[in-house]
């Protein structure tokens, strides 16, 4: 197995862990507040980060297919 190869499987496996573990519901600020403004709340910090660190995995997991498609 080639180091691309070994890296598309980490990527794709990261992803589908994170895809897991993050539940979308608990963006919400907290559980006193209005369901309405709950749908208009921002998410944390920490969750705006796993959620750009996703989009960067999916951005090089398509790189990495790709990639590897082509050179076969």
């Amino acid at each position: 197995m080639s180091l691309l190869e070994s890296s598309w499987f980490l990527i794709s496996s990261l992803i589908i862990i994170i895809v897991l573990l993050v539940d979308p519901k608990s963006s919400l600020a907290g559980s006193n507040t209005n369901s309405v403004l709950g749908l208009f709340s921002s998410p944390s910090s920490g969750q705006q980060f796993i959620y750009r660190f996703s989009a960067v995995l999916i951005f090089a997991f398509f790189a990495l297919t790709t990639v590897l498609s082509l050179s076969d």
